[in-house]
């Protein structure tokens, strides 16, 4: 887990009372403040990377089994400045128990946070970040919980893709088997009976096409009809599925959910909601690239409503750039979500304000696509949040 505080107007006030170029870089370091969180750290070199943050100036909290050397492993949070974090990570290479394993992962998550811009190859498409990027639902679906039924119809379908173009989307996700809690599978054949239409009526469309998918077949004959993202609420847990995408060169959102669509709000639990979703998505990422999927190409979701509590949820958002260590573009989809309903006691239909006030924070936090139904309040709200966001003097 990996969360910052920083404090972004500080090199703007320096340089407004006229601190040299070198200085603001000097001096910025030490006014950026981080929190890092590593997991089952060796005890020995807990506790020297302990001794070495305090001699650093920064901390180093551990549980107590560490001080009563109770514990074969640890976590730890370090927190410090930037420049404090430096001078750790120098220090750390050069020690044993794994210091310098300690030291990389550090650096990596130091790197990787601090990274704003990003460059998505989806295949005939290269999706630029910033700006933050709406992706449009399009669900051809008789079931989602929010608007089922509403665009089997293929011409339906068709001018809702359009409509939310002129209004601002730059993505369009088609997603052909509701996902919805409690929900049940649906064949391979009904998948690619409501969705093929739809993206063979689509095929002169000038932004990138997302499929919602986690069956292999789908997600292959999707990509042969000109489908630029694969949206895997599996993660690629599906046996083939990595490969797919791989072969046809295309980008795909490696999403986390505990279960499947149709238990996964039977009680799930956490003992550290966001750092195990981080370790998932971590693991898979790497799974990808294993199978040959460009870095470049994965985008994270940490799956919100996917197997989580109202808390979960709630924690998620809160903590958002904690994803941010991961290097990746984050995913966000909160649009009408049940835990909005829950918290504001309202029905799906009554969820907008909600819904936009969540991606506000998401955007702030980090998040670089979100996923939504409602495009044009969106394009108002985020327009605004990042006129807030870069606002100089």
């Amino acid at each position: 887990m990996f969360n910052a505080h920083i404090i972004n107007e500080l090199e703007e006030a320096m340089d407004r009372i006229g601190v040299s170029e070198d200085g603001i870089e000097i001096m910025g370091k030490k006014g950026k403040f981080y929190k890092v969180k590593l997991e089952n750290l060796p005890l020995k070199g807990a506790l020297l990377l302990k001794q070495e943050a305090l001699a650093a100036g920064m901390d180093c909290a551990l549980p107590w089994c560490t001080a009563a050397l109770k514990c074969e492993t640890t976590p730890a949070i370090l927190f410090g400045t930037r420049r404090q974090f430096e001078i750790l990570v120098k220090k750390m290479k050069k020690q044993p128990f794994k210091g310098p394993e300690m030291a990389a992962e550090v650096e990596e998550a130091l790197k990787n946070y601090e990274k704003k811009e990003f460059v998505i190859p989806a295949r005939d498409f290269k999706i630029e970040i910033p700006p933050i990027r709406l992706m449009g639902i399009l669900n051809v679906t008789p079931d989602s919980f929010s608007d089922g039924g509403r665009y089997l119809n293929v011409d339906r379908a068709v001018e809702r893709a359009n409509q939310m173009i002129r209004e601002g989307a730059d993505i369009i996700d088609i997603g052909g088997e509701s996902s919805r809690p409690f929900s049940s599978p649906v064949s391979e054949e009904e998948e690619l009976r409501r969705v093929i239409p739809v993206l063979e009526a689509l095929e002169d469309l000038k932004i990138p096409i997302s499929v919602d998918t986690y069956k292999p077949r789908v997600a292959e004959e999707a990509l042969k009809r000109g489908a630029s993202i694969i949206n895997d609420i599996f993660g690629l847990r599906k046996e083939g599925m990595a490969e797919v995408i791989r072969d046809y060169d295309a980008a795909v959102v490696i999403m986390h959910m505990k279960g499947e669509p149709k238990n996964m709000q039977l009680n799930p639990h956490y003992e550290d909601t966001v750092a195990e979703i981080i370790g998932f998505l971590r693991k898979q990422a790497q799974f990808a690239m294993e199978k040959g999927i460009d870095k470049e190409k994965i985008i994270v979701d940490p799956g919100i409503g996917f197997g989580k509590r109202v808390e979960d949820n709630l924690v998620i958002l809160r903590d958002l750039n904690a994803f941010k260590s991961l290097g990746f573009p984050i995913l966000i989809g909160t649009s009408r979500k049940s835990f909005i309903g829950k918290v504001l006691n309202l029905d799906v239909s009554e969820r907008l304000e909600g819904t936009v006030a969540s991606n506000v924070i998401a955007a702030m936090k980090g998040a670089s696509i979100l996923r939504v139904h409602d495009i044009r309040e969106h394009v108002r709200a985020l327009k605004l949040t990042e006129a807030i966001m870069g606002a100089r003097i």
